[in-house]
């Protein structure tokens, strides 16, 4: 079985990748770009290669023309965004992800940027390496409400990761879970209501085309003033112009962004001083990493076998 692996890095976190690899007599192919690929290259490299393992490059039509032997696309990670899943019924091509794996170390780094953002962890360390000793004021994460945009894998780890913090919870999502919502104590409110009455609000929602600009300059002048906005999900959800007039003209008091929509970022949120901006590294786990590689390749493998993929996507993702 011919493999083409289009995510980069590829088995720098563990060698159990490519001890699967040997094992199975796998015919790899990696990304030799040393970064993300882009869909030409992807396009150009995948050849006759029967499975894809993909990163989170948009998979165009060109690729599938170019990839006659492709059949199943297993990928690292858990957005589909970048997977035109009418293409893949066209083509007869199969999806697989790797929900599971990702999951907890978004999760805690969302709680990680919650807290860098109240009490203005990073803020202060620049400052002290500037030479400029100044106590900033804070604010405790105890007691206050969370809201929280999508309540799946990603946001009941982080109900569950917040819950120590004697905080209230208020969720909006379209399909709640609401035996979950009753063991920590959920509140499900409509979208307007998680706006109005949060003080932290956390993105944890798909990107698709009914989430694409999710959250615009309407939706943030209903946030409280003091609240803070943190968007680990995906770029594109949030606006990101509406946000940098949001946060220089002081309507919300900061953001955590972990995703853009062109990565990598370098907008007019790098001017602010209540923006914290990280590099799409809420997966950037060595335990996550690895468990994503060996899970999507474990699917590449079933495939090989004639066995069910254990998480197909249906076409109508």
């Amino acid at each position: 079985m011919k493999v083409f692996v289009s995510t980069h890095p590829f088995s720098s976190t563990s060698p159990l990748p490519m001890q699967l690899v040997e094992e199975h007599r796998i015919e790899l192919s990696l990304n030799e770009h040393g970064r993300k690929i882009t869909s030409a290259e992807l396009a150009e490299d995948i050849k006759d290669a029967e499975v894809l393992i993909a990163g989170t490059e948009k998979i165009t039509q060109a690729v599938f023309e170019n990839a006659p032997n492709l059949k199943l696309i297993s990928r690292v990670g858990i957005g589909l965004d970048g997977i035109d899943f009418d293409l893949c019924q066209q083509y007869g091509v199969r999806v697989a992800y790797t929900p599971d794996a990702p999951t907890m170390a978004v999760a805690e780094l969302c709680v990680g940027m919650i807290l860098d953002l109240a009490r203005k962890i990073s803020t202060t360390n620049t400052q002290i390496k500037a030479g400029i000793w100044h106590r900033h004021m804070g604010t405790l994460l105890y007691g206050k409400t969370v809201g929280i945009f999508g309540m799946g894998r990603i946001g009941k780890s982080l109900i569950h990761l917040l819950s120590g913090f004697n905080v209230t919870f208020k969720v909006y999502d379209t399909t709640p879970d609401l035996a979950f919502g009753r063991l920590y104590g959920v509140e499900f409110v409509s979208k307007e209501s998680v706006l109005s009455q949060s003080d932290i609000l956390s993105v944890n929602v798909p990107l698709k085309a009914d989430t694409l600009d999710y959250i615009t300059l309407k939706e943030l002048k209903m946030i409280q003033p003091h609240a803070l906005l943190i968007n680990t999900a995906r770029g594109g959800i949030v606006n990101e112009a509406d946000l940098y007039t949001a946060l220089k003209e002081e309507i919300i008091a900061g953001a955590a962004i972990d995703v853009f929509e062109e990565e990598p970022y370098t907008g007019v949120l790098t001017q602010l001083d209540n923006a914290l901006l990280t590099c799409h590294m809420g997966a950037s786990t060595i335990d996550s990493r690895t468990d994503m590689e060996v899970q999507a390749l474990e699917e590449a493998i079933r495939y090989q076998n004639n066995l069910p993929l254990k998480n197909e996507v249906s076409s109508n993702a």
